[in-house]
């Protein structure tokens, strides 16, 4: 689920805004590889080694070469650099705004190669500059550990590299120098283990698949290690699940069930969305000091001790998650496709939530997928506002990359409300295993999202998108019914929760109870105020708006009105009429903001004006004869008449 979801410190809910410093002069080189050579101790964060950057120019010229490097002198946090070179040979550099510049004597051209190597050494600890951040150091359960933690754009803070999400390097190499005592962990596969002396042990570990800057990644500690396998769809191969754990632990026994369920989710993620994107390498987890923590490491993810969970967990009454399937789903979405920047930010964690109710679905039961939706769809209405895309001003902001009501939970909803909408979960899943096909290993934006949807379902979801992912709030339905003979007549009056989307256009199911059974309908509303009627001979006993929970949506449903029910607030004469309609507020009742609505049998809107408290004439002389529907509405009360003109 990444990023800070740790909730033990209050820090995850204090808002600041960290601008990282990033030069245009970044776009001028390609990544083809890093080499991190690093010497780490479990009992500090201060590192010290070399990393190599091999790469290829971009640009039509390139006169200086740029990385990312932490260059402050804080308390905890700084980073120095000692030497560079370039091309085997030394070279000058400035290291200032947290960029290390070197500039070329000889300027480099399009295609040309290069190798940069940068010796340096620091204190990694995010500190005052992002705590949490950077390199932690832990004691749990006995086991002191540390381990980097860099999204969504803090890879500077412990180690030189081009953090440009659209630049992913095409293979890392590790190699971990540190005590004999300890393990290590990093992405793709250990390659070799060497005890070069002085008590000391040296890990190489491997990656060959894409990987982007901030999913580099390392811990350290004397952890234990558990393997074990899990069968790959084909039948031709397994998939190594590696896992570093702390059989101290008093949640070790939930860890070992949780990599169990993994094996499953594995299975269920690969049949809907295709095969493990890094099945040539492993899987795997490290159980970290944070007790509600989950970072989805490419091939290893760091999780808090509370969070390798086998379900679907209520944390501190604040948030809701099945982490151990949010984490794996990442391996997917974020990991195989990132968003080319964090404006789209829901495309990782958004996708990665909704996969948590896919597998409680699958894996335990609907109503417990339910009670997931249930309370998403709650937190994204605690506040009415927020927008799932992030603007430029904020995409810096951690907070908003990381805002668990909007990215997560609204996100989640948006991909289960886009399902409803398409109506065919073959086709629902076909986007998503398309998208990731499409852009695997690479970038992608919520518009390339959006026209794979587009494409795959010939339908047009522009609309879609603009009121629910770009627009704000969600809509109130306020609903009417009532029955003459065998019609039964709806009437809908839409508001929403804020002004910048001032309409959602959207299918809404009813489940209409009667007396011998119940019936779904679907209905499309595509303006505030909509009447429908619909042929049902039963007697109807009650009427459920979106019985399933598809929407985020407020709503209420009254109960059928009839010509002869009495109605005490509101009363209408002369009913039939032939020109003019009295309505009368009755004055014992206070009424605030009313609003009278007309419509013919065939649902039109005829006019819609402001009433005023007391009687209000309306002349329909110039309709035609026949039936119509006069809905009063005020923020406290309504009701719908039926009016015979004759």
């Amino acid at each position: 689920m990444k990023k800070l979801l740790v909730l033990i410190p209050a820090c995850l809910f204090v808002s600041f805004q960290f601008v990282i410093s990033q030069s245009i002069l970044e776009d001028n080189y390609d990544v083809k590889q890093y080499i991190l050579d690093l010497q780490l101790s479990n009992i500090s964060t201060r590192l010290s080694g070399n990393v190599t950057m091999r790469a290829t120019v971009a640009a039509s010229t390139m006169d200086t070469l740029v990385v990312e490097l932490n260059d402050s002198v804080a308390v905890t946090t700084f980073m120095v650099v000692d030497s560079v070179a370039l091309n085997g040979n030394p070279a000058e550099f400035l290291h200032t705004n947290s960029l290390v510049s070197v500039p070329l004597s000889t300027p480099m051209h399009l295609n040309d190669q290069f190798i940069l190597q940068i010796w340096y050494h620091g204190n990694g600890s995010g500190g005052s500059i992002a705590w949490g951040y950077g390199i932690v150091r832990q004691n749990y359960s006995g086991n002191v550990h540390i381990f980097s933690n860099s999204q969504p754009f803090y890879s500077w803070l412990w180690w030189p590299c081009k953090q440009d999400m659209r630049d992913k390097a095409d293979s890392v190499t590790f190699i971990i120098t540190t005590d004999s005592t300890n393990l290590s962990a990093s992405n793709g596969l250990l390659k070799s283990i060497e005890y070069p002396g002085n008590g000391k042990v040296r890990y190489r570990w491997e990656t060959n698949y894409p990987i982007s800057a901030y999913l580099v990644s390392f811990v350290v500690g004397p952890w234990t290690d558990h393997v074990t396998y899990a069968p790959l769809p084909s039948g031709k191969d397994s998939l190594l699940i590696q896992s570093l754990l702390i059989p101290t632990s008093e949640y070790y026994p939930m860890h070992l069930r949780a990599i169990e369920i993994t094996k499953q989710l594995l299975s269920l993620y690969a049949g809907l969305l295709g095969d493990y994107p890094f099945n040539e390498e492993k899987y795997g987890y490290c159980i970290v000091g944070f007790p509600v923590f989950g970072m989805e490491n490419q091939t290893i993810c760091n999780m808090g001790y509370q969070s390798l969970d086998t379900t679907s967990t209520r944390y501190y009454q604040l948030l809701t998650h099945f982490m151990t399937a949010h984490e794996l789903a990442h391996q997917w979405f974020g990991d195989a496709v990132i968003c080319e920047t964090w404006n789209d930010s829901w495309l990782v964690d958004g996708l990665a939530s909704y996969m948590e109710f896919v597998a409680l679905r699958h894996l335990e039961s609907q109503s417990s997928a339910d009670a997931w939706m249930e309370d998403a769809h709650a937190e994204v209405m605690s506040q009415p506002g927020g927008s799932v895309y992030i603007p430029d001003s904020l995409a810096s902001d951690f907070t908003a990359i990381l805002d668990y009501r909007l990215i997560y939970k609204k996100g989640a909803s948006i991909l289960h409300m886009l399902r409803y909408e398409i109506d065919d979960d073959s086709l629902f899943f076909m986007i998503l295993k398309t998208y990731l096909e499409t852009y695997k290993y690479g970038t992608a934006t919520t518009e390339k999202f959006r026209q794979i949807a587009e494409t795959t379902t010939g339908m047009n979801l522009t609309g879609f998108f603009d009121q629910w992912f770009y627009g704000q709030g969600y809509p109130s339905f306020d609903l009417n019914w009532f029955m003459n003979g065998d019609t039964l007549t709806i009437v809908s009056h839409q508001t929403t929760s804020t002004s910048f989307t001032p309409l959602f256009k959207t299918h809404f199911d009813l489940k209409i109870h009667s007396i011998t059974k119940d019936t779904i309908v679907r209905l499309f509303q595509d303006s505030g105020e909509e009447m429908y009627q619909i042929y049902f001979p039963e007697t109807i006993d009650s009427i459920e708006f979106d019985p399933v929970g598809w929407l985020i949506q407020q709503h209420t449903v009254h109960t059928g009105i009839q010509e002869k029910t009495g109605i005490h607030i509101v009363n209408i004469y002369p009913n039939p009429v032939k020109d003019l309609v009295t309505i009368e507020l009755r004055s014992q009742y206070q009424l605030k903001e009313i609003t009278a609505t007309l419509f013919n049998a065939r649902g039109q809107l005829l006019f819609q004006e402001q009433i005023r408290q007391g009687k209000t004439g309306i002349d329909l002389s110039k309709f035609s004869k026949g039936i119509y529907l006069l809905k009063i509405n005020s923020t406290n009360h309504s009701e719908v008449w039926r009016i015979v003109k004759k």
